[in-house]
């Protein structure tokens, strides 16, 4: 049974990424050629072709032919050859990629992918380029000290993806609930875990056929922030009460979350395809009326309410407050609106200059401009601070399922495309009202120091790296093969003492000392 006891199935537009033939990457490709397109042979016959390889969402497909790579092109002569890889398949083949020395010319990636490679020689050492030129790009780099912390032994390694913070969205994972089933089943809004259960018992025992909780990506995905909110973290994470960095799993603070996703597991208040939930199921679930509550990135809400609202108007999801744990604080992350993952250059490359100075131009006000909204005059308009979005642009997207991430598909514009300093202005301007009432209600909750942005690694010399390789590998494996256990109920909850000790034995405290050190170097 659906939760709209009259409901009708939507008719719902889902974005599939485009089919991706993966070719073989070689930093060959980054010596000139022509572009070879025939309509832009002008253009382009004396540009430089790259490829760039990042991951292809399918909530966002990248396209090869984007408004704004053709603009790239055109200011800054080099054309970009989009290799994208499925979401799924790409921390696979990026590992080949640099475990074989074979990267692409440009190759999206981590903060950990940068400290666990970039001593190989692998990428290319970006900080002796910069002052020559990047102007803008240095420029960038000074407004935000945070990107300091992505320095190997002082140098980048890497164009970190950093975020215009005047224009930013407070976006992160937050408690969202069918606002219009409390009111149907005269349920109170929740203000702890506990007080949650209970109303998702009421919602399975009023809908038997549902799912209550539905959650995306797998356990460890969802432990992130879920544990954050208990009290406690999952793998190592920064606790601002003690100022330090704990191993979470290893603590008995840990041990809530664990027990909490248990009990919903096992009376089918929580999604029993958590393990291995893709995306699509997930915006399924909740867009259909499977699923009322989820502990996610809120502004896919809007597009669940967009769904749900053609078989029935009232219903809504709705940001809940921040729910009080056990101890009784209110605790959670928040997105840094600068993702800090980057685009790293082969070291292989030819000419390198050429392209840190195309990734320059990206950094200044134009090309941010550009790689965010497309086309000046015709996708938006900036008159000083204030930008418009071209109505006739949100008129083409207003209909599709996510209006957003299709419209920044269509453009090639923004995160989840190729962009290095970006820009929340078309999601703020094409969402509903109900996005910037929720971004500012995190601000406030921010205000109030409930919400935390959650903060990155502090740096690490050589030798730290090196160890931390060995222990997050012995230390996670043991983590990633029990946490799941325990939750399905394949072994006893009366063992979590036990299985604290066994991430202890592994080696979290060394784990723990190395971050330490680190943190007070950087302090």
């Amino acid at each position: 049974m659906k939760l709209n006891k009259r409901y009708v199935p939507a008719a719902l537009s889902v974005l599939l990424p485009a089919a991706v033939v993966m070719s073989a990457c070689s930093a060959s490709k980054g010596t000139d050629k022509p572009a070879g397109d025939g309509s832009d042979a002008s253009k382009s016959a004396n540009a430089r072709t790259i490829t760039v390889m990042r991951s292809d969402s399918s909530i966002q497909p990248v396209l090869k032919d984007s408004p704004a790579l053709k603009q790239i092109l055109a200011k800054t002569n080099v054309k970009i050859n989009m290799e994208g890889v499925p979401s799924s398949d790409y921390e696979a083949k990026k590992k080949t990629l640099i475990a074989t020395n074979n990267i692409p010319d440009v190759l999206h990636v981590t903060r950990a992918d940068i400290t666990n490679y970039a001593g190989t020689g692998i990428f290319l050492n970006l900080s002796p380029l910069i002052d020559q030129y990047a102007p803008n790009f240095k420029k960038r780099l000074e407004a935000e000290p945070e990107a300091n912390k992505l320095k190997i032994d002082g140098s980048l390694y890497g164009f970190p993806i950093m975020a215009r913070k005047s224009v930013a969205a407070n976006v992160g994972s937050f408690p969202m609930i069918r606002t219009d089933i409390l009111q149907e089943l005269n349920l109170p809004t929740p203000t702890t875990f506990e007080e949650l259960y209970e109303v998702l018992k009421a919602v399975k025992k009023a809908y038997p056929d549902s799912y209550p909780w539905t959650m995306r990506s797998g356990s460890q995905y969802n432990l992130r922030f879920l544990a954050y909110a208990f009290g406690s973290g999952f793998s190592i994470y920064y606790e601002p009460k003690q100022d330090k960095y704990l191993y979470g799993p290893a603590h008995p603070e840990f041990k809530e979350a664990i027990a909490y996703l248990a009990k919903l597991y096992k009376e089918k208040l929580l999604d029993p395809n958590f393990t291995n939930l893709t995306a699509q199921q997930w915006q399924q679930n909740l867009s259909s009326g499977k699923s009322v509550f989820f502990y996610d990135n809120y502004t896919f809400a809007v597009n669940f309410n967009a769904a749900l609202k053609q078989a029935n108007p009232k219903a809504k999801f709705d940001m809940l407050p921040l729910f009080k744990n056990s101890a009784g604080h209110k605790r959670n992350y928040m997105d840094n609106p600068s993702s800090f993952n980057s685009y790293a250059i082969s070291s292989k490359i030819k000419n390198p200059e050429e392209i840190v100075k195309m990734f320059d131009w990206m950094y200044s006000d134009e090309g941010a401009d550009i790689t965010n909204f497309g086309v000046p005059g015709e996708h938006f308009t900036r008159s000083g601070d204030k930008v418009t979005i071209s109505q006739s642009l949100l008129d083409q997207f207003k209909d599709k399922q996510d209006p957003y991430r299709a419209m920044q598909s269509f453009l090639g514009t923004g995160l989840l495309a190729f962009s290095t300093f970006t820009d929340d202005t078309p999601m703020l301007t094409i969402s509903p009202p109900e996005l910037k009432q929720w971004s500012d209600t995190v601000k406030q909750q921010k205000d109030r120091k409930e919400v935390v942005e959650k903060p990155l690694d502090p740096p690490f010399n050589a030798e730290e790296i090196e160890k931390l390789k060995q222990l997050t590998t012995k230390v996670d494996t043991v983590v990633t093969q029990n946490i799941d256990k325990f939750i399905l109920g394949s072994r006893p909850l009366s063992e979590l003492d036990a299985f604290a000790k066994e991430v202890a034995a592994s080696g979290s405290g060394e784990i723990e000392d190395i971050y330490n050190k680190a943190w007070s170097r950087m302090k």
